[in-house]
């Protein structure tokens, strides 16, 4: 399927154009960050990464406007790129180096799948991502080549997980969250152990399989980005339930030893560039509710994720 018509774009058709948005134009940073947002009010002390930020092709100002956002908030940005705009983005990442990480969206049904994959790994792009929208489950034969690629560029890797956007509602459409669930990256980062899985959405709403896929594999972690911390605003305590077994023997190897199940989640937005502070905003409202701690709560913001890029800009 073409990556030309995405989530981002879709939700824009069905009525997101009420709200201010950068790909309408430049607008001027502070216009874009909640008055009175704690992630806008100072800039951090630490580097946060945002692992879902997907590049805007219909605004040809999206990476002056990825700029202006992310500077004031100490943010790089590793940004989910289309095949066809491979090139704006490898050289956006260079000019840029301290708020873009380059990442590669490839069809996994395109017959020319691990092709794209190795252009991208030639451009110098850190990872795929997001991988959504796939005809077979994860875990198909067909999909191995480009596993095989990333675990021998031990590459990050990006997976939509749960319930996924129906785009088309007049016409047939061969789309089912179920190849997409949350379960099916074991199998691959027990294959493939150099790849770092990534999973969106954690599974939403199959918050449980998330939690524990991620429990008992080292290189396997997921992202809170989507309607999840929205639906769950009024009950965020009830991730102490998904990530229940901190200071136990009952899970692997964390970053930096850290003995928190929570440090098992990185930050993503997946959303519009004025959304990446919002964002943020309800990550430490969960944080406040599980009592996460300090040292973990930076791990998630970005430690974790700083370490696993080797990023030094």
């Amino acid at each position: 399927m073409q990556h030309s018509f995405s989530r981002r774009q879709f939700l824009a058709t069905m009525g997101a154009a009420a709200t201010v948005s950068v790909s309408r134009g430049a607008v001027a940073t502070n216009a874009m960050l909640p008055e009175g947002s704690s992630a806008s009010s100072e800039k951090p002390a630490g580097r946060i990464v945002d692992m879902h930020v997907h590049f805007d092709e219909q605004n040809p100002n999206f990476v002056d406007d990825l700029v202006k956002v992310t500077e004031p908030l100490n943010v790089t940005a590793c940004v989910l790129t289309p095949y066809r705009s491979r090139m704006v983005v490898a050289e956006a990442a260079k000019r840029h180096p301290a708020r873009i990480v380059p990442f590669g969206y490839v069809d996994m049904d395109a017959p020319d799948a691990a092709r794209q994959a190795e252009e991208f790994h030639a451009l110098g792009y850190r990872g795929l991502g997001e991988l959504e929208f796939v005809k077979k489950p994860y875990t198909d034969p067909s999909y191995l080549p480009v596993y095989e690629l990333a675990n021998r560029y031990s590459w990050v890797i990006l997976f939509h997980t749960g319930i996924v956007l129906r785009q088309k509602f007049e016409e047939p459409e061969d789309v089912a969250s179920y190849r997409m669930r949350a379960f099916h990256l074991e199998e691959i980062a027990r294959r493939f152990p150099k790849i770092t899985v990534l999973g969106a959405h954690c599974g939403n709403p199959e918050y449980e399989w998330a939690g524990e896929v991620a429990r008992w594999n080292p290189n396997v972690f997921f992202d809170l980005s989507g309607s999840t911390l929205t639906k769950m605003r009024d009950r965020l305590g009830d991730f102490r339930k998904i990530f229940w077994w901190t200071g136990t023997k009952w899970g692997t190897k964390t970053p930096e030893d850290d003995p928190s199940a929570f440090v098992k989640l990185v930050f993503g937005s997946d959303e519009g560039l004025d959304g990446i502070a919002p964002a943020l905003d309800q990550y430490r409202a969960m944080f406040d509710a599980c009592d996460v701690p300090a040292h973990t709560r930076k791990l998630i913001l970005g430690g974790t994720l700083t370490t696993i890029l080797g990023l030094t800009a």
